[in-house]
């Protein structure tokens, strides 16, 4: 299982704050994220609003953010709200195909970083990047502007401006 421990790998880095989105709060409470949170802040942005479950995330130093829940999971228009509110005015987003399809969807995303690693897994049970629903129609998705390819070893980094170019009520 992935445990990542999203934090700076640079010699003399700055941690930053951790924002995981988890709208049932199933997050290990042994994850590494948790166990090092009286370390580096780590805020839990969650939909549960179970007192129960959240203190033993509270006891290992976690933060929990409350939040409306959508057809997605946690509300992303309102985190980013909250978060501006706590002078957190960037974010990284490091996720799966949910997460990176709710945060497309909810028009968070300005630009993107993608990574395209030297190997193939495949198979038509292969995760793709943004999962959801998609777009069916071609005047609904989204476009990529100032595109730059940067390769990083055998590996490929993919940058771009996303711009909206369907109607705002979708």
């Amino acid at each position: 299982a992935d445990d990542p421990q999203l934090n700076c790998r640079l010699y003399e880095g700055r941690n930053p704050v951790r924002i995981i989105c988890d709208t049932t709060l199933r997050t290990p409470i042994t994850s590494f994220v948790v166990t090092d949170a009286k370390v580096n802040r780590t805020i839990i942005a969650t939909a549960c609003r179970d007192k129960e479950k959240q203190q033993p995330y509270l006891q290992a130093g976690c933060e929990i953010l409350e939040l409306e829940k959508d057809e997605n999971g946690v509300d992303l228009n309102q985190l980013m709200d909250k978060l501006g509110e706590s002078e957190i005015d960037s974010v990284l987003l490091e996720g799966g195909a949910t997460l990176n399809w709710s945060a497309l969807r909810s028009g968070i995303i300005r630009k993107i970083q993608v990574y395209i690693g030297a190997k193939i897994f495949g198979g038509i049970g292969a995760k793709s990047p943004i999962g959801g629903t998609g777009f069916e129609e071609v005047e609904n998705m989204y476009h990529l502007e100032g595109i730059s390819y940067t390769p990083l070893g055998e590996d490929l980094l993919i940058e771009s401006e996303v711009v909206r170019i369907c109607s705002p009520e979708l």
